[in-house]
């Protein structure tokens, strides 16, 4: 019985020394540019925070990020078919779609293995290259382009795909030092 009960002991505090506190999650999401934005995205998740250690909550937002990117492909997909005549809006919308469905994703994909090795410095770069795909898309591909005055719902996701890679960014940081 007492051998059993230190084994027991011994699992909550492995469990508990790995799991991420309210504090590492207060950390993390007051680092973010929306911090309730990303306390909702990261209490979202399945089970919530209970049990999930910082690589299972960067899984989490990068599979957020994934699905987000899948729904504002369709978006712009949308945008280019409704605006057949309207050159300077086709023009933006096929450069969203390169940036976020070619390189945004590409880059996705590039970030789930490195999160699955382990290379966190690693993962912080190919991560800000998620985001600087979503800018490209916003704010034009050259410092001299005049964003697009974009009154569609795509500028609303392209944010929402910018703020969970950013929570992917700063948990790179936090498993990196």
């Amino acid at each position: 019985m007492a051998r059993n009960l230190s084994l027991v002991l011994l699992f909550l505090f492995v469990a508990s020394s790995s799991a991420v506190q309210v504090a590492e999650l207060d950390l993390i999401c007051k680092k973010t540019q929306d911090p309730k934005f990303c306390f909702n995205l990261l209490n979202s998740r399945p089970g919530g925070t209970m049990g999930a250690d910082l690589v299972d909550l960067a899984q989490y937002a990068l599979d957020v990020t994934r699905a987000n990117i899948t729904i504002t492909t369709k978006l712009i997909k949308r945008l280019i078919r409704r605006n057949p005549t309207n050159l300077e809006a086709r023009d933006h919308y096929t450069i969203c779609l390169n940036q976020i469905h070619k390189g945004a994703m590409g880059k996705v994909e590039s970030t789930q293995e490195i999160l699955k090795s382990g290379d966190y410095q690693d993962l912080n770069v190919v991560a800000s290259g998620i985001r600087t795909h979503i800018d490209l898309c916003i704010d034009g591909e050259s410092p001299i382009d005049t964003p697009y005055n974009d009154t569609s719902l795509l500028p609303a996701y392209a944010n929402d795909i910018s703020q969970a890679v950013e929570i992917i960014v700063i948990i790179s940081n936090i498993l990196y030092k």
